[in-house]
């Protein structure tokens, strides 16, 4: 039985030297192909390296003659090019759009007194502008300083079928890029994450319709004293929104003279409130009544807040 023990021992004392030899000349050769390996990264590095030295040299040559050093770009003007492709794709990504449109949408903001936390909701300016870009793919697309989710998009989209069915305008071979940001004031980047992006639907509508001549004018400029509010529906009808009483103080701080609001809307509830004690207890009642946005915006703000039903009722307060 010992000598069975010796044996078997013995065969696996020879098992592991022999898988000790294996993986000694395995891990060799692995550090073998990973130094060649290195060596010839180490070479075509110093290869690229002279490469762009020389072509830096060849560059500083050809910029330096009759002058000491290169002229810098002016401001918002591409660096001139020598190669065809890139002057095209510079001019591609030039936007040429002037016109923007002014949207107001709200914004959740979280208060706490110390115990619990509720939520309140701020009014918030935001300008859009978009740009048609020929030789595109029929892209749309929203440009945003920050991500803002599906909202944003989801009413690009309806939007540009909108406008492409009033104007009778054919986008198959454009791309269009609305860029959205946070107007001034009390306003910031940051505040484009938490507005309801669905409410800026009509106001991009209107934008884009206006860009594609919509009531054969293509060279009228959209008035910035005239702000909206509201989705955009796929027959061109303005869709309702909330916060408008919210929305019509962002408006009139901005400085806007007129503000669209979807039909029906033009409204807010003033809250009264009554108190009444007997003995020691203190009975509050409270009520409700609907009265016109415009009163109460016209003797604050000066603003004047309007009812539109579509697109095309709002392009006539933009454009006249």
């Amino acid at each position: 039985m010992t000598a069975k023990i010796t044996i078997l021992l013995g065969i696996l004392i020879i098992a592991s030297a022999f898988a000790n030899v294996y993986l000694y000349q395995k891990t060799a050769s692995l550090e073998n192909t990973v130094t060649q390996l290195q060596n010839t990264n180490r070479k075509l590095t110093d290869s690229l390296g002279n490469a762009n030295s020389n072509n830096n040299n060849n560059n500083q040559n050809s910029t330096t003659i009759g002058s000491s050093s290169p002229p810098p770009p002016a401001t918002g003007v591409l660096p001139p090019t020598s190669n065809r492709s890139q002057q095209q794709n510079s001019k591609f990504l030039l936007n040429t759009t002037s016109q923007s449109i002014t949207a107001v949408a709200v914004k959740a903001v979280p208060v706490t007194d110390g115990f619990f936390q509720t939520v309140q909701y701020q009014g918030v300016a935001i300008d859009i502008t978009v740009d048609i870009r020929d030789n595109g793919k029929g892209l749309v697309l929203v440009n945003t300083e920050i991500p803002t989710g599906v909202d944003f998009q989801t009413s690009a989209r309806t939007a540009v079928k909108v406008a492409q069915s009033m104007t009778k305008a054919d986008l198959s071979n454009k791309d269009v890029i609305f860029s959205i940001k946070s107007k001034g004031g009390n306003s910031t980047s940051t505040d484009l994450q938490a507005v309801d992006g669905p409410s800026a639907g009509a106001a991009m509508t209107a934008l884009l319709a206006a860009e594609l001549g919509a009531i054969g004018n293509n060279n009228a400029e959209l008035k910035q004293d005239v702000v909206m509010t509201g989705t955009i529906e796929p027959d061109g009808t303005i869709g309702p929104v909330g916060g408008v009483p919210e929305k019509a103080i962002a408006a009139g701080q901005y400085g806007a003279k007129i503000f669209l609001v979807p039909s029906g809307q033009a409204v807010y509830n003033e809250q009264t409130c009554e108190k009444k004690q007997e003995g020691i207890f203190i009975y509050q009642t409270c009520r409700s009544q609907e009265k016109p946005l415009s009163d109460y915006t016209e003797k604050n703000y000066g603003m004047k807040v309007i009812e539109v039903k579509n697109i095309k009722d709002a392009l006539t307060y933009f454009q006249s």
